[in-house]
């Protein structure tokens, strides 16, 4: 994991840029955090699924969870995507959240992932202003899938996280809203009390650059499963 030292960012973007959903562009204080360096990969989930499988305890998943939840990725016996290295697809919400309170950990909030990836100077993307296709995994590169996490070093954010543009969308601990930055607390902003769909970010190997910006939101119901949904964890210090 990398520090992410506490302090103010800019979160969002400017009248004119982006989506609705990223307005309006706002100072966000945050306290110090731990974010991993990679999205979580198949060979460490796999510790995880093996753990719950074996144990049948579910004490550490999201209290309400879907009944007898098996938290399997889709396509995970599918050798295109289940690579040891390559990020963990087809988890749902549920999954990614029993993983990281396994792990000792938890999801990101989105102002956490938001400074993670474009650090203090309210960046595009992870590495600047301009676009770099050699920089990230997306659909411009014509791969049609997930690469190894840490596969384009000269993409990471200025805290040194890797892939947080491209190779695949991240689940993030909050419920999403269209307009929750007309509203949201300027210190610490943890998502909406409550809603239907969970936020994502930073784009996947099936985007255009206009996804993998670090202001970017997505939005999925926390049941979907897909080969470009994934995630990284955090954790307080």
């Amino acid at each position: 994991m990398v520090l992410i030292p506490a302090g103010e960012f800019t979160m969002g973007s400017p009248e004119g840029k982006g989506s609705g959903d990223e307005h309006p562009q706002h100072r966000v204080m945050l306290p110090a955090f731990w974010m991993d360096k990679t999205e979580v990969t198949n060979e460490q989930y796999g510790r995880f699924l093996e753990w719950v499988n074996r144990m049948g305890d579910h004490g550490k998943c999201f209290r309400r969870e879907p009944a007898n939840k098996d938290h399997t990725p889709k396509l995970w016996t599918d050798a295109k995507w289940n690579g040891p290295k390559q990020p963990v697809v087809g988890v749902d919400w549920y999954d990614a959240y029993a993983y990281a309170a396994w792990a000792g950990k938890r999801l990101p909030t989105e102002a956490e992932w938001e400074k993670a990836a474009r650090g203090t100077d309210g960046w595009e993307y992870p590495w600047g202003d301009d676009w770099g296709r050699n920089k990230c995994n997306s659909q411009e590169n014509g791969r049609s899938a997930t690469v190894d996490v840490g596969s384009y070093p000269e993409g990471k954010s200025p805290y040194g996280c890797l892939d947080m543009a491209g190779n695949v969308f991240e689940w993030c601990s909050g419920w999403y809203a269209d307009g929750y930055y007309q509203s949201l607390p300027r210190e610490n902003p943890t998502g909406p009390a409550s809603g239907h769909c969970r936020s994502l970010r930073g784009g996947s190997w099936r985007t255009y650059p206009d996804y993998c910006r670090s202001a970017s939101r997505y939005d999925r119901c926390p049941g979907d499963r897909s080969e470009l949904y994934g995630f990284r964890c955090a954790r307080t210090p």
